[in-house]
């Protein structure tokens, strides 16, 4: 006779209950193909439950496919080849835990209370308001309309770019950009990258079956020498703010890059990446400085706005736009539509570009003030921090016997974080250790005297 504790079912309907266990009884073996089972009746006495419970645990059970029935004869277990068990691998053996520290010194996160909540929230309603209809249709694979228009007219007024909104494509992030770009410059080429550079990116190339070179960066940006000496194409560069090193690439640099692109029939990726928050005026971007239709320029709002704000936009030369439209257009656009409207009337009724103006003062505030907190403090001879007119972080040099490694590991022991110039290297550099790299924009100001104290401890 079979016997379950129906007690243990809590608040379970019976006839589930019992489904399950007689179900789990097959599967493990333990009732064997062709079995009879118990009488209704009989199951029901022995169970403390209805006739009713049985019958309808047992017809869910036909309808699955474990039990048949035989006229006046009753139900019985269908042969049923289970799948063996090859691994005893669990789920907790699997190590989910992200490491969380107490402080954060090289961290991507900005302070939210710079975000201007009430009106993004009032563009939303807004956007709820004037655009129901759109908001419920399909967008372009390219991105809404509005918003590559509002960008065009941004980018005329920031950049002095000239571009139409054909050119614009809107996607979630650099790094699903990154992919469209590599789908029309092509696969076959070699991409050149910067060394030290992203990590990132090149795990989105390596990803991609890219083949790769990494090119040394000098005090100007990425060496033009060594560009004309390695196997590249295409060439991937930041160069109004060189990641990590805070480099501006000089306007001469910028036109051998050029030049070089037009002598090898390739391309120049411009990763614009953090160009909004240089402490200087523009400099004039690639992508309007080339003549030839060599650059494809590309940027994100994770830093203008937020790390949550999953939208770029790459701008294409005109002559890729038929190859784009023949052998990308069956994709959607990856950003949903009510946060390219919103975004659109953001950017197009001048809230942006009012709030980059407020950030650069703010960061720059900030920048000064945490600089100044180390240069105070108990390490200040153990340091020397490296300036520079870009981004959200800087450089500072420790001086301290252990390697990279052991000084990463023992922060971390400390619950602390941090990222060193090394880490960014591709290939080895003996002139890179010791750097630290510092994201002012992100620091936690409250807990800062404490962290640089461990970070003494250490040292």
């Amino acid at each position: 006779m079979l016997t379950y504790d129906m007690s243990k079912r809590e608040k379970t309907p019976a006839y589930q209950y019992l489904y399950h266990c007689i179900k789990d009884d097959i599967l493990s073996g333990s009732l064997l193909p062709d079995e009879k089972l118990p009488s209704k009746r009989s199951l029901s006495t022995h169970l403390g439950v209805s006739v009713v419970t049985v019958m309808s645990a047992y017809e869910l059970l036909v309808s699955e496919g474990y039990l048949y029935t035989k006229p006046k004869s009753g139900y019985f277990v269908v042969p049923i080849k289970t799948q063996q068990k090859v691994t005893n691998f669990q789920l907790s053996e699997l190590d989910f835990k992200e490491f969380i520290p107490w402080f954060d010194f090289s961290g991507n996160a900005t302070d939210s209370s710079d975000f201007p909540f009430s009106v993004w929230s009032k563009l939303m309603r807004k956007a709820l308001l004037d655009y129901e209809s759109e908001l419920l249709n399909p967008i372009p694979y390219n991105g809404a309309e509005i918003l590559r228009k509002a960008l065009c007219q941004y980018l005329f007024h920031h950049s002095g770019m000239k571009v139409y909104p054909e050119q614009v494509i809107i996607g979630a992030g650099a790094e699903y950009l990154y992919s469209v770009i590599i789908r029309l410059v092509g696969s076959n080429k070699t991409y050149a990258l910067e060394n030290p550079g992203y990590n990132r990116i090149s795990q989105i190339y390596q990803m991609n079956q890219v083949a790769t070179e990494y090119i040394d960066v000098d005090n100007k940006g990425i060496s033009y020498e060594k560009l004309k000496e390695s196997n590249a194409s295409v060439v991937h560069i930041s160069p109004s703010h060189q990641y990590p090193t805070g480099i501006v690439m000089p306007v001469d640099r910028r036109n051998e890059i050029l030049n070089w692109a037009d002598e090898n029939d390739g391309y120049i990726i411009e990763d614009d990446y953090d160009s909004e928050f240089k402490g200087s005026k523009p400099i004039e971007t690639m992508f309007s400085a080339d003549k030839n239709e060599r650059v494809l320029y590309l940027n994100t709002f994770s830093k203008t706005i937020a790390p949550s704000m999953r939208i770029g936009y790459l701008v294409l030369p005109l002559h890729l736009l038929k190859k784009y439209r023949e052998t990308m257009n069956f994709l959607s656009c990856t950003v949903p539509s009510f946060e390219q409207y919103t975004l659109a009337n953001f950017i197009s009724d001048g809230y942006f570009e009012r709030h980059i103006s407020r950030m650069k003062k703010q960061y720059s505030s900030r920048k000064k003030e945490i600089m100044d907190v180390f240069k105070n403090s108990e390490i200040k001879d153990k340091i020397s921090i490296v300036e520079n007119m870009s981004g959200f972080h800087f450089l500072m040099k420790i001086n301290t016997e252990k390697s990279d490694e052991q000084f990463i590991k023992e922060l971390k022991e400390k619950n602390i974080n941090a990222r060193f110039l090394s880490q960014y290297y591709h290939k080895e550099n003996k002139d890179c250790h010791h750097f630290m790299i510092v994201n002012y924009s992100g620091i936690q100001k409250e807990k800062l005297e404490k962290a640089i104290e461990i970070l003494g401890e250490i040292i």
